[in-house]
């Protein structure tokens, strides 16, 4: 860092770690995803059983986003990452152990547990990311550790199958355990100590999330809020229940995971179609754009009849347009708030999201539970994903929403 606080360049240790970290955590939580239709056979219950364990976990995740703020001023974002890495490994693990017992209600306790450490990954792995990088530089650095969380994802779908056929599902939670304890190590051998920024009283007071609603700033929170909610809705109805949704498109359960891979890795060229509009066209106009392709990509799904190939392609398109929002709701937090209340904002508006994540699979689940067919849960997720890009809208016409490279150096400081 110069003199003033400003880092002169990217800390691409930082940034590589924070991103393995959250691509762990993505590849932690599609692993229950792509287990439910094994696991359903295994246990001889309905796959829409399922539903409790898939909304604890995001219910722990929203309490972990929430947490991330204060825990971060409190223990340093440093001490928090590493946390959290170690705590949703250990609920990874207990979930590999009890998972002989085939019990929903132990199962729901593990994933909470297991979703605690997960949030506060994500808020921490951005907010120490992008501390370590220049002001020009803190948009790419937030969507390239952001798009952790959809590479974790793909690796999942793409070897999911293999995955469940070698190691069966136990084994699966065995290795999605065991991996990130390897990585908690290499960021305590690696990760800078915590700035004097870092923690402290100041940093307690940046972080209270009353700041986030300051003068300038209550409108966008509102609607990044709003926006971030109703996409996850849309998103994690699709991640949660892809994989048991195809089947009843034909699909065998060895092949399921496949559209959980596709919709994973369009959010991956997402995330990447995000960087470049957002270059050209405030983040705003972007989410706009990747938000209606999420909706028309899913009404495709649901309407037109596909073969496999062109399915699945479909579907990787709908990845792209619903992972891309979500990555863009963040980034432009990331944009908007001062480094003093950063965690707080990313944290915050995740938690927002996957607020809807929790609402989003539940619904999934009781349509499946009334045997609703697959193509017309996918219809219903249209409608949210419509109602995010109307607030998109709103923060385009409003002015509110940060241009791509107009944050001043002094505010970026906090």
């Amino acid at each position: 860092m110069s003199g003033g606080g400003e880092p002169r360049r990217v800390l691409w240790s930082v940034v590589v770690l924070a991103f393995l970290a959250v691509l762990l955590d993505g590849f932690d939580a599609a692993a229950l995803a792509f287990s439910v239709p094994t696991l359903a056979r295994e246990w001889g219950v309905e796959r829409a059983a399922f539903t409790m364990p898939l909304v604890l976990t995001n219910l722990g995740v929203v309490v972990g986003y929430l947490a991330s703020g204060p825990l971060g001023a409190r223990l340093g974002r440093r001490r928090l990452l590493i946390g959290g890495v170690v705590f949703f490994a250990a609920g990874t693990l207990l979930t590999a152990a009890t998972l002989a017992l085939q019990s929903i209600s132990v199962l729901g306790v593990t994933r909470v547990l297991t979703g605690l450490g997960l949030g506060a990954v994500l808020p921490a792995a951005v907010a120490l990311a992008t501390e370590h990088s220049p002001s020009r530089w803190r948009e790419r650095v937030s969507v390239t550790v952001t798009l952790g969380l959809a590479s974790g994802a793909t690796l999942g779908g793409v070897f999911g199958g293999r995955m469940l056929e070698t190691l069966g599902p136990a084994g699966v939670f065995w290795f999605a355990g065991g991996a990130p304890l390897v990585l908690a190590a290499a960021m305590a051998w690696r990760l800078p100590p915590a700035t004097a920024a870092g923690t402290g009283g100041e940093a307690r007071r940046g972080e209270r999330v009353g700041e986030l609603f300051r003068p300038g700033l209550r409108t966008s929170t509102l609607l990044i809020w709003t926006f971030s909610f109703l996409v996850f809705v849309s998103a994690y109805t699709l991640q949660s229940w892809v994989p048991a949704l195809l089947t009843d498109f034909g699909f065998a359960e060895s092949e399921a995971p496949l559209g959980l891979a596709y919709f994973s890795f369009g959010g991956i060229l997402g995330g990447i179609v995000l960087i470049w509009l957002a270059a050209r066209i405030r983040i705003a106009p972007a989410l706009c754009a990747m938000s209606l392709l999420g909706a028309v990509c899913a009404l495709v799904v649901a309407r037109v009849e596909l073969g496999d190939g062109p399915l699945l392609l479909v579907i990787g398109g709908a990845g792209a347009g619903l992972i891309g929002s979500q990555i863009g709701q963040l980034t432009m937090a990331v944009a908007l708030y001062p480094a003093a209340t950063r965690t707080t904002g990313v944290g915050w508006a995740a938690a927002l999201g996957r607020a809807g994540s929790i609402v989003g699979p539940g619904i999934g689940g009781v349509l499946l539970g009334l045997a609703l067919p697959g193509r017309d849960i996918v219809l219903l997720t249209t409608l949210p994903v419509l109602a995010a890009a109307v607030c998109a809208v709103l923060l385009w016409r409003t002015g509110t929403a940060p241009a791509p490279a107009a944050r001043p150096v002094a505010e970026q400081r906090g």
